[in-house]
């Protein structure tokens, strides 16, 4: 699977994604995370992305063109229209889109190829829109990028894919996968300070241990 960011800060994108599980899954080859810097697609010499908006207003807008020259160059856009492929989604991080979870992570981990476009300023000039397919937010707060909200979704996703996860378990007892929050853990020492680790989970009666983890009082 690959993960194609558009992002002004591609080393935010390298540097986290060259650890632990996402670095682990591209050295075996079970996924591919690319970051562009649509800086690079510009045309004039000070290699400008954004710009005062028309009409007014508080800061800058990020322009169109870059991020549509970027599109192409990916093969996802040409003559100012859309391209439409197969197992392929472009979404753009945006506060006004749908909420990511953890449904949409199962559906984006079936596709081949997702692009992720990151937001910085006061935002999008509007017709970059009309190159996505969808817009996703992470949450109803702000932040100074789409940077962190695009890797929140390359992660969420990655974890689904084929090879990834080197323990298949660990995929079907997750949080959300079962509809509820993870049931809670213990380990090594049995008496941390006068808290003790329950003693059915001592037990070695798994039914019995099964059933206090379905119990919602223990979740």
């Amino acid at each position: 699977m690959k993960f194609n960011v558009l992002t002004l800060f591609p080393d935010i994108i390298y540097n986290y994604s060259q650890e632990s599980i996402l670095g682990r899954a591209q050295k075996n080859e079970c996924l591919e995370i690319i970051a562009h810097n649509f800086r690079d697609f510009t045309l004039d010499k000070q290699c400008h992305v954004d710009d005062k908006p028309y009409g007014g207003g508080a800061g800058m807008v990020l322009q169109v063109e870059p991020i549509y020259r970027c599109l192409e160059s990916l093969g996802l856009v040409k003559d100012g229209k859309k391209i439409k492929k197969n197992k392929t989604k472009v979404i753009i991080l945006d506060p006004d889109g749908k909420k990511f979870d953890q449904k949409m992570a199962h559906k984006f981990s079936k596709l081949e190829n997702v692009v992720l476009i990151c937001g910085r300023y006061e935002g999008f000039d509007e017709r970059v829109y009309k190159f996505v397919d969808e817009r996703i937010s992470v949450g109803d707060y702000v932040l100074a990028g789409g940077e962190l909200p695009a890797l929140t979704i390359i992660e969420s996703t990655a974890r689904l894919v084929s090879g990834v996860l080197g323990n298949k378990e660990s995929l079907t007892e997750e949080t959300f996968v079962q509809g509820m929050v993870e049931y809670p853990q213990y380990t090594r020492p049995e008496d941390f300070l006068g808290l003790k680790v329950p003693k059915v989970l001592l037990s070695g009666d798994h039914k019995k241990i099964g059933e206090w983890r379905k119990k919602p009082s223990n979740n």
